[in-house]
């Protein structure tokens, strides 16, 4: 049995009509838009929240995110009437706060073209910098000068900041370099132009405050990545120093306290690059910001409201790094080709085993290619028996809720919200799945003619949960896969999209213990088995670049404590260093959320050479000067969807920048595929060398007299060769480590101390 609850025509209370819109002056609205007004009226309550939306509290007040695109003729006079707070102005994309009650009244509002209701997001190094080559470029060898990030902005968009980590400070712990703070859900002083969340401008109330939230420590460890002095680690403060080390850093929290929990959203990240640019424009520097959070649902084609704000952002000295997603192993996406005979499509909508079994919710969101049409119908299976099914509902500016019955006699609920077409011309329906139920669920999709793509996720703050598009045996049905499973974020064409690659498989933490990931196919060099695939919807190859991602060392938050003695992440602690009579943490972690600030510190090191650097201009130095292995393969010019250009490598990039590429190097080779580091070392350090053909290298290191205290003999084959050598104990002072081939030789300037 079926039952219609509502459609959108069905007003309860005082929530809006808002069927066809065929009124062209009123403001059209997003599935999303439409689905929060479909739900609101089950509650029959115009100030209550609707869950999955993006909230803030705002002088005790309850607001709801949103992006509009506005027309010239906007009134910022109605707006003000209704209360409404307008925070940054991207081109014509304006991010919003909307008092809950009067979100009505806000949807009927002329000189506004589009409201999307806020999207919900969350979060998706001792070897990284070895392996990106950023170890050379530190230490500024035959460069300008050292590459650290001095004189560049650094903003992290993210949540579980310990402010007091001694790898916020500088690497003899006598500067503090966080400027400014803004915990965007926490009640406090706004920043300039904005209506919500507490500005901290004053380092010693930043300290005092002490972090944003303790609860999680990805921030903290997100930031040691890209800009942390290392400073309390082992090595001389360098174990598990970042990328940009000397840089200034703009710490924007996104994640509120428990007991005032909502989730964090596309709008908020807008909000706060901008606060960062705007800072970094206040003090004469440039900015590059790290997000390393994300979703599934959206266009997928650099088209949503989010990517123009970005697009609109970004530019000279404005560069914008996400991670590519941890999707790569989730068959969430399913595309298909429909028409002639072959019309309708169907797959099975399963749910994350991770959520309760019996209160399983998802989204589907679904997109076809502009001017086509499709309809869409769920159906519950009982092994080959439908036993109850919704009517196929067709494109339209529309929303319907059904409930359908189970054997057991319990419910799964569906709403299908229609929006024909969306701001990028295309014709996209939401659907919304609560079971409790037992039956399996078949979504199908039919046209006579169009191009479907569909993505399965939701969000319960702070996490992802993903389930899968399967065939489940039914012969009428298909799987999904996980191609184009780079978050839809990421998919924006300013963005430097950053997948992850396998750069450390066992570690040993505090006690002396040695732990590891373990998995079929996993190698040191490989793509990391959850690192999202492209291209984009629109064929552009994402992600743009590789990093290392999997698994990283980095600071963690003093505060968190899940890293306590016997708490879940204590085996995953490598190091916890006293500092002023506080214990602080470093831990293993991996993601494409560590990958991502490998990039934005690294685009920091780049900015500090040329602070006017583009988007375009970083993803074409990253590309021309990217590593090729055995791994990545040969990449055709445009790159491809695992890897983009390959892995990145900071030094060949920032020698690119100097355009000396030829200084020490007589090789026949590019003479930056033969590089050593670290560089200065005690007498241990590994060359990357890549040849041409499998041949034999003789490596000989010698003295400032010309004496050779070191030679070993180096068998390489074709592609990048990377190996140690350990001189044995050598007194401080310069060397020369002359690496020799058939085809010809390099001699390095090499420091040990």
């Amino acid at each position: 049995m079926k039952k219609l609850l509502a459609g959108l025509a069905l007003v309860v209370g005082c929530l809006p009509v808002v069927h066809a819109q065929s009124n062209a002056s009123m403001p059209r609205l997003s599935a999303f838009t439409r689905q929060y007004f479909e739900a609101a009226k089950k509650l029959n309550n115009a100030k209550a929240r609707v869950p999955e939306y993006v909230y803030k509290k705002i002088n005790n007040k309850t607001y709801i995110s949103a992006f509009i695109k506005v027309g010239e003729d906007i009134d910022q006079g109605k707006l003000d009437a209704l209360g409404v707070f307008i925070g940054t102005r991207a081109g014509n994309i304006w991010t919003a706060q909307i008092p809950v009650e009067n979100l009505s009244s806000f949807v009927t509002l002329h000189g506004i073209s589009y409201i999307d209701l806020d999207a919900p997001i969350f979060p998706v190094l001792d070897s990284a910098r070895k392996q990106t080559k950023a170890d050379s470029a530190q230490y500024g060898i035959y460069l300008p000068a050292p590459m650290t990030g001095k004189n560049v902005i650094v903003g992290v968009i993210d949540a579980g900041f310990d402010f007091n980590h001694p790898t916020m400070y500088d690497t003899t712990y006598s500067q503090y370099r966080v400027k400014r703070v803004w915990t965007q859900k926490l009640a406090g002083t706004p920043p300039s132009g904005y209506a919500y969340g507490n500005e901290m401008t004053d380092s010693n109330v930043i300290r005092a405050v002490g972090y944003d939230t303790a609860i999680t420590s990805h921030g903290t460890h997100v930031a040691g990545i890209a800009a942390g002095s290392g400073y309390g680690s082992h090595a001389n403060n360098r174990r598990f120093r970042g990328m940009a080390f000397e840089s200034d850093l703009v710490l924007v929290g996104i994640m509120p306290a428990p007991e005032e929990w909502t989730v964090a959203g596309e709008s908020d990240i807008v909000d706060g690059m901008n606060y960062i640019y705007t800072y970094a424009a206040s003090v004469g520097k440039p900015a590059v910001v790290n997000l390393s959070w994300g979703a599934t649902i959206g266009p997928h084609d650099g088209y949503s409201l989010f990517s123009q704000a970005c697009d609109a952002l970004t530019g000279p000295g404005k560069i914008f790094v996400c991670a590519a997603g941890n999707n790569g192993k989730d068959t969430v996406h399913l595309k298909k080709v429909l028409s002639g005979v072959d019309t309708i499509v169907n797959t099975f909508v399963t749910f994350s085993p991770y959520l309760d079994t019996a209160n399983q919710k998802t989204w589907v969101d679904v997109w076809a290619d502009s001017s086509r049409s499709f309809c869409l119908s769920v159906k519950l299976y009982n092994a080959a028996t439908a036993v109850d099914s919704t009517p196929y509902l067709c494109l339209a500016d529309t929303a319907q809720t059904y409930y359908l019955v189970g054997t057991n006699s319990d419910t799964c609920f569906v709403t299908i919200t229609m929006a024909a077409p969306e701001y990028n011309g295309k014709p996209h329906a939401l659907v919304y799945i609560y079971s409790r139920v037992h039956e399996n669920i078949c979504l199908s999709t039919k046209s006579a003619i169009a191009t479907v793509n569909m993505w399965e996720g939701y969000i319960i703050p702070p996490s992802g949960y993903y389930g899968a598009l399967k065939k489940l045996g039914y012969s009428f049905a298909v799987s999904g896969d996980a191609n184009q499973t780079v978050s839809d974020i990421g998919c924006t064409r300013s963005a430097i999209t950053s997948a992850a690659y396998t750069s450390k498989l066992s570690f040993r933490i505090i006690t002396g213990a040695t732990y590891g990931y373990s998995g079929p196919g996993l190698a040191v060099g490989k793509i990391a088995p959850f690192s999202s695939f492209g291209p984009t919807e629109d064929y552009r190859i994402k992600p743009d670049i590789s990093a290392p991602g999997f698994g990283l060392a980095s600071s963690v938050s003093s505060y968190d404590t899940s890293y306590n003695y016997g708490q879940a992440n204590y085996t995953s602690i490598i190091s916890i260093d006293t500092v002023g009579g506080r214990k602080y943490p470093y831990a293993m972690s991996a993601g494409t959320s560590m990958a991502s600030p490998c990039v934005a510190g690294i685009v920091a090191m780049m900015m500090q050479m040329h602070p006017t650097l583009t988007p375009d201009s970083v993803k074409s130095i990253l590309a021309a000067t990217a590593i090729k292995d055995s791994y990545t393969g040969v990449l055709p010019p445009e790159g491809n969807s695992t890897w983009g250009h390959g892995k990145i490598n900071a030094y060949k990039a920032l020698r690119y920048m100097t355009g000396t590429l030829s200084v020490e190097n007589t090789l026949t080779a590019d003479p930056l595929d033969c590089i050593l580091y670290p560089n200065p070392n005690d007498g241990g350090f590994s060359i990357s060398y890549n040849s041409r053909a499998q041949e034999q290298l003789t490596v000989s290191v010698m003295d400032i007299t010309g004496t050779v205290v070191s030679k070993q003999d180096w068998a390489v084959n074709v592609g990048t060769n990377t190996r140690e050598f350990n001189t044995g104990k050598l007194a401080r002072g310069i060397y020369f480590t002359r690496i020799a081939s058939l085809s010809g030789y390099a001699v390095i300037r090499m420091v040990v101390e």
